[in-house]
Formats: structure tokens, C-alpha cells, sequence
């Protein structure tokens, strides 16, 4: 028998990383980390979680919150996860539900979900009036396979090393003119630092800023489990006007040699499928094609 609750996060922590390993393969998942995601999303976001239980083991879960990086935004994000064991049987239809109850609360006009490409994920998300918006292509890369170097002539400072306000600066102004459904406005400084800075894989070891006449053009985030041997670009972007340098290609590659001499295997990545420049890099450092992250827009009033 299953049974549908109000999620606990202390409680339900373990669960539901287990669930999002089998929901999204390539990510890289902790109790903490997960936790800490949780705790991060400011109060701002109204956010509201449930879990499908059976057998003392979460079987799904739900969540929603209103969008809370785009200035006077009415939109708002959510998810819904079964296990593969546990679909057909209405778990979540009935996810959804408690999940379109919060969006109504919240008069949100629109909502999205971001999920891997599967044909169980789009025929749930399509009949419930969702249709796709924008995709990402995701891939993975064994850095180890990586025998290229950044260019000498680079000044690439690794974020341990420098003012973090500097990498802040840079990765907002980048990530301002990434493709993306709801346009991100602002990241206030502290909320950022507990969204990356903080975050329990981050690196700042082997993340990187390449810097040009005392102004940060461009960076490489990364994230890593070394018990693992499991990593991720969390962003790589580089400043409008100090575009094609090769400044990217210098801090990912900062990034990629980190994690080969950390005993990082496989670092995955997204990019949307518009960013031909990003695309290319990846391509040409061996990046291989791990499917596409779709994200689904339904519209609510």
C-alpha cells in the first residue's frame, strides 16, 4: 500500500537521493548536498515537497516553488519522480495534484519541469497539458581522455585564490545571456554564495577565472565527488564582450586537468541546444552525448 505525505528532509534525505540517481543517471547526488539544495531555496519561493511512501521507502516524490531569481516573475517550478518499480499504479497522478494545488495557491501563471528525455517522461508531462519549451543537450566526458592544455598566455586564477565576489560577477553576467526559459535578473551576492559557494561539492580548488587587465572574462564552476569519482560543470561562461578569446576552452580546460588529478572519471555537462560556441568545445574535448534534458512549460491562467 502506498501512502502520499508532506515531505520530512531529514527523514526522507536518503530516499529521495536513491530516486534522484534513478531519475537522472548522470547526476552527482548526496544526503548533504541534497539537504543543503533544500535549505538554500529562499523563503521568497514557497516551497513545498511531498513523498510517495511504501514499505517505509519513498517510492516518489513532488515538488513545487515559485520562480525566485527573475524579478516580478508570476512563474513557477516543479518536478514529479517515480520509481521505475512503482509507475502505473496512479502514484504520480496523485503527486501531481498536491504539486497543481501549490501552483494554484501560489497564482503562479505558468510552471515548468525539467526532467531527462524518456517516452514515460514526456507522455506524463504532455497530458497534463505541458509542452516542451526549450532543451539542453546533456553529455559526459572521462577527463582522463583529455590531453590538451589551457593556453599559457591565459591568467587563470582558481576561485580558492581570488576575491569570490569577482567569480560572482562574472558568473552573473554570463548567465544573464544564457539561453534559458525564465530569464534569471539578478542573484543577490549572499544567496549566491550559499548556492555555490557553499554547496557541498563545489570546488573552488578547481574552479576557474580567467582574468583580463584586472577584470574577470570569463569561468569554469565545477563541482566534484572525489569518493565518487564523480563530477559536473555547474556553469562555464564567459563576459559579452570578452568573447571569442578561447577564454571558455582555458577555464574549462583549468577544470578538466583539476578533476583528471583528483581522481575524477566522468564530468557531465549541459548545454542548451542553441549554444553552438559551447557546443563545439565540448565536442572537440570529447565530450560524449548522454541524451537531452527537456524542459516543459504548461500555462495556468
Amino acid at each position: 500500500m502506498t501512502s502520499i505525505r508532506d515531505l520530512d528532509p531529514e527523514r526522507d534525505a536518503e530516499d529521495v537521493v536513491e530516486l534522484l540517481f534513478e531519475a537522472f543517471p548522470n547526476g552527482v547526488f548526496s544526503r548533504d548536498a541534497w539537504l543543503h539544495r533544500v535549505r538554500t531555496i529562499p523563503e521568497r519561493a514557497q516551497q513545498a515537497g511531498w513523498v510517495a511512501e511504501a514499505g517505509g521507502k519513498v517510492v516518489g516524490n513532488g515538488w513545487a516553488f515559485r520562480t525566485f531569481f527573475s524579478e516580478g516573475s508570476t512563474s513557477a517550478q516543479c518536478s514529479v519522480n517515480v520509481r521505475a518499480s512503482h509507475r502505473r499504479r496512479g502514484i504520480g497522478g496523485e503527486l501531481y495534484e498536491l504539486v497543481l494545488a501549490h501552483l494554484q495557491a501560489l497564482d503562479a501563471t505558468s510552471a515548468m519541469v525539467s526532467f531527462p528525455e524518456s517516452d514515460s517522461g514526456v507522455t506524463f508531462a504532455t497530458a497534463r497539458g505541458f509542452r516542451e519549451e526549450r532543451a539542453e543537450a546533456e553529455s559526459v566526458l572521462d577527463p582522463r581522455t583529455v590531453e590538451e592544455s589551457s593556453a599559457p598566455d591565459v591568467d587563470l586564477r582558481a576561485v580558492a585564490d581570488i576575491d569570490p565576489h569577482l567569480a560572482y560577477e562574472v558568473d552573473i553576467g554570463a548567465t544573464r545571456d544564457m539561453p534559458a526559459t525564465e530569464v534569471i535578473d539578478e542573484i543577490p551576492y549572499d544567496e549566491w554564495v550559499g548556492h555555490v559557494l557553499e554547496y557541498p561539492f563545489f570546488t573552488a580548488e578547481g574552479s576557474y577565472v580567467a582574468m583580463v587587465d584586472g577584470v574577470a572574462a570569463a569561468v569554469s564552476l565545477l563541482i566534484a565527488d572525489e569518493e565518487s569519482g564523480r563530477g559536473a560543470n555547474m556553469f562555464t561562461g564567459t563576459q559579452r564582450a570578452y568573447r571569442g578569446r578561447g577564454l571558455g576552452l582555458a577555464v574549462k580546460l583549468a577544470s578538466i586537468a583539476w578533476a583528471r588529478e583528483h581522481g575524477i572519471t566522468q564530468i557531465a555537462t549541459r548545454n542548451d541546444e542553441t549554444n553552438a560556441p559551447m557546443l563545439a568545445i565540448n565536442q572537440r574535448l570529447g565530450y560524449r552525448p548522454a541524451g537531452r534534458r527537456v524542459e516543459y512549460l504548461r500555462t495556468l491562467s
